[in-house]
């Protein structure tokens, strides 16, 4: 395995509410990751790469608009510009463009989610954030099964509380925790 692909994954997934929330934990994250963070933001495309381009400016470390196939390098955060899904291949952890088109969501949280599932010994530390509707629920159910560590934002410090709602009702998260404390766990764990 080369030197700068990440062992472990941070998945973060936020709907409407997120981009403060995410602006919040990219700020804090500390100047050398052995994570790869990988961001699925509802929102339009170019919105997307506006918002990629502010994260850059709020850390020392890479940001990139993942567009097409992207390679995973540990220490930089990845916005997926599409839904896409995560792969590992000859080594190699990279986002890829998904068939899937995601319906009323974009990119679709669920779809990462869940090819992040199906992965071999990566470590995953998936996040769901505020957002309107059950996108991401059923992902992080599937993460949960499979070992991965799952936390849903509270609801006292969600502006719109429906993805993490719809996880806990599933069962899907092993922690909910308000997002003082995700920052928190997200830059411990990076």
């Amino acid at each position: 395995m080369k030197q700068s692909v990440p062992e472990k994954v941070i998945l973060i997934g936020a709907s409407t509410g997120g981009p403060g929330l995410i602006e919040s934990i990219a700020s804090s994250l500390p100047h050398k990751m052995d994570a790869a963070v990988v961001i699925a933001q509802h929102m339009d495309k170019i919105s997307l790469s506006s918002f990629a381009a502010r994260l850059g400016r709020l850390t020392a470390l890479p940001s990139v608009l993942a567009e097409g196939r992207t390679e995973l390098e540990k220490g930089a955060i990845y916005t997926l510009s599409d839904t896409a899904e995560l792969h590992e291949s000859g080594g190699e952890i990279y986002l890829e463009n998904s068939e899937c088109e995601g319906g009323f969501y974009h990119p679709t949280i669920d779809t990462l989610f869940l090819s992040a599932a199906a992965l071999g010994k990566l470590r995953i530390y998936a996040f769901l954030l505020s957002g309107i509707g059950s996108d991401g629920a059923r992902g992080l159910l599937k993460l949960k099964e499979r070992g991965h560590k799952t936390v849903v934002q509270d609801e006292s410090t969600s502006p719109v509380y429906g993805m993490p709602k719809a996880a806990l009702e599933m069962g899907a998260a092993q922690k909910i925790a308000p997002i003082g404390e995700i920052v928190e766990y997200i830059r411990r764990e990076a």
